[in-house]
């Protein structure tokens, strides 16, 4: 178990690069599309409940120490509670690589591959993974706490090199299309901290167990911040109906980039630091999927798990026709799974299980009493 541990600073990027794909792809698109010129507001309000509903999974995981979701999942409910857990957890995991996948290779195909069909780009990522965790964890890890810095960095530079092309305007109504709207039907938003998920399975795998509280606030602070400034970038720099129907729309935005006549069209190497990151991420959750899977079988070698993962995942890939169908997923059915899985499952089961650790200690200290009476 000692070579799939990582320190705190390796968790965070680890983390961050979860959350970052996602902002690299659709998700600020997707919010600016539910609370339109309301969404920095919207964003400042998920970004404060995700703090909180991290508050409370490290206060409900004080008394489980080292343990993962399926852990105390199997503490609170029995085996098969874990396995339906673990059940679920492999399937949001495989869905969302999958998703990602696809809606990814889409874009490349769109932009710079017309003519190579989607499911070599998607093979090629393919290959990457499975190479990628056969060479391990700590691989995948030190390769991620390298990249993520210039990943990081990439994101920033596109909000600061496009401050002279914002449109201030485009923030009014600054409450969008109100409070409802913005506050309240705005909350499914916080799908967008769907990262989170990894919160409860990254316990096992870090070397400081106290230092979960700093991975946790670290990782989800940061996510905020680059999830406001590409919401920001977006809302500032594009009309709202261009924003709605681009499939990139970040990448849209650093194409707008220049610094004289030599330092045109950058947007490729933003690209490039992308398809990096995305790799970077796919092998994360692979490693998370695989290590879910042998942690339910109880099967010490992994190594073909992966092939038949990445089967599973390429075929589920070629499932959606066309690109309607692809945001369909990412709009609503990986939003509410988040929500559901996330936020109300997961959750539960922490809250659960404290107060049926709360019960069994306060049954032990009675016997103790009636013990020595």
């Amino acid at each position: 178990m000692a070579d799939k541990q990582v320190g705190n600073i390796e968790a965070i990027a680890l983390m961050l690069t979860v959350m970052i794909n996602h902002i690299i792809l659709n998700l600020p698109k997707n919010i600016i599309a539910t609370t339109s010129s309301g969404s920095l507001l919207n964003v400042i309000f998920i970004s404060l409940v995700a703090l909180g509903v991290v508050y409370l999974i490290c206060h409900l995981l004080k008394k489980f120490p080292g343990l993962d979701i399926l852990d105390i999942a199997k503490y609170l409910g029995g085996k098969w509670l874990k396995i339906l857990i673990g059940v679920l957890l492999i399937a949001y995991l495989v869905f969302t690589i999958s998703t990602l996948l696809r809606s990814f290779s889409e874009g490349l195909k769109i932009i710079f591959f017309p003519r190579t069909p989607v499911p070599i780009i998607m093979l090629l990522f393919l290959i990457a993974i499975i190479i990628g965790n056969k060479l391990g964890f700590q691989s995948i890890v030190r390769s991620n706490l390298f990249f993520m810095p210039v990943i990081l960095i990439s994101i920033l530079f596109i909000f600061l090199a496009n401050i002279e092309n914002f449109s201030m305007y485009r923030i009014s109504p600054i409450l969008g299309d109100g409070v409802i709207p913005t506050f309240f039907s705005g909350l499914s938003n916080l799908f967008a901290f769907g990262g989170i998920t990894y919160l409860y399975l990254i316990p096992p795998h870090l070397k400081d167990q106290k230092g979960y509280q700093k991975v946790a606030y670290a990782s989800i602070g940061i996510s905020a911040f680059y999830l406001f400034i590409s919401v920001a970038t977006l809302l500032f720099l594009f009309p709202l109906v261009t924003t709605s129907e681009e499939v990139f729309p970040l990448y849209l935005a650093s194409r707008y980039i220049e610094f004289g006549r030599f330092f045109q069209r950058l947007d490729a190497l933003f690209l490039l630091i992308w398809i990096v990151s995305v790799i970077s991420y796919l092998n994360i959750a692979f490693f998370f999927t695989t290590s879910i899977f042998q942690k339910l079988t109880n099967m010490q070698y992994t190594k073909w798990f992966i092939a038949l993962f990445g089967a599973i995942t390429f075929g589920i890939s070629l499932l959606p026709e066309n690109l309607q169908q692809i945001g369909f997923l990412e709009n609503n059915i990986y939003k509410y799974v988040v929500l559901i899985l996330v936020f109300i499952i997961g959750l539960g089961i922490l809250i659960f299980a404290n107060i049926k650790h709360r019960y069994l200690e306060k049954k032990k200290g009675v016997t103790r009493h009636e013990t020595s009476v």
